[in-house]
């Protein structure tokens, strides 16, 4: 027993220089290998949803003319056709239907619709749908025809 105390009393209970680097290093290896892994997973998961969830949508539905006196009515010419891509691909493209359901009181028909490389946002909506400074729904006219943009989002 007594050759116990010896022992200990040589010794320090205090962890050396070398004992705390090497703690401080087993440590900073472990965080550095749970934030690698963190990061991985979160790259994982949105490679994932990129790849299965299709892109949004915006269709184009016709109107009766009272409907969009409710609201902005923008005439389309050619510069507006070259400013909202998505109408030119729509009523002049490869997008046009002849016929769809309608989908609100007012809509005549669906016209067609297109898938929208990005995601939906307040950019979208305020070049296609409202108005940011009344609030007001958009409507378009074209060879006397009127037309209002949808969504469908895909999240």
């Amino acid at each position: 027993m007594d050759e116990d105390v010896g022992v200990l009393a040589g010794k320090s209970m205090t962890p050396s220089g070398h004992e705390k680097s090497t703690r401080l290093k087993r440590y900073l290896i472990a965080v550095a290998v749970a934030g690698l892994l963190l990061f991985g997973c979160y790259v994982a998961v949105a490679t994932y949803i990129a790849a299965t969830i299709p892109p949004d949508e915006l269709l184009l539905y016709e109107v009766t003319e009272e409907r969009a006196r409710e609201g902005i009515v923008i005439p389309l010419d050619e510069e507006m056709f070259r400013n909202l891509p998505v109408l030119d691909a729509i009523l002049r493209g490869e997008g046009h239907e002849d016929e769809g359901d309608p989908y609100m009181p007012g809509d005549i028909r669906l016209v067609g619709s297109v898938e929208y490389p990005e995601k939906i946002h307040r950019g979208t909506i305020d070049t296609y749908i409202f108005d940011s400074e009344t609030g007001k729904q958009k409507y378009f006219e074209y060879e006397g025809r009127y037309y209002r943009v949808g969504t469908i989002y895909r999240d």
